[in-house]
């Protein structure tokens, strides 16, 4: 459940990101993919530790806080 919550999560981060690109035509990161994919690499990591699979679990955990610096300064530059 977790995991498949996390993959909406980053399809609906990419939607945006794709029309900020093809259709605003822009080079610009829509700020709603870094939160999307922070939200989504989260649930990630929790569907890896209810599998008890740690390794993904710190893989996600880095992804999550990456995710979440890249959100901060997008907002900062704004």
């Amino acid at each position: 459940m977790m995991y498949t919550a996390g993959l909406i999560f980053t399809i609906i981060g990419w939607a945006f990101q794709l029309y900020e690109t093809l259709i605003k035509k822009t080079r610009n990161i829509n700020l709603i993919l870094p939160a999307a994919y922070c939200v989504a690499c989260i649930l990630f990591g929790i569907s890896s530790y209810t599998a008890g699979d740690m390794f993904y679990v710190i893989i996600d955990a880095v992804l999550a806080i990456l995710a979440a610096i890249v959100f901060m300064l997008l907002l900062k530059r704004k």
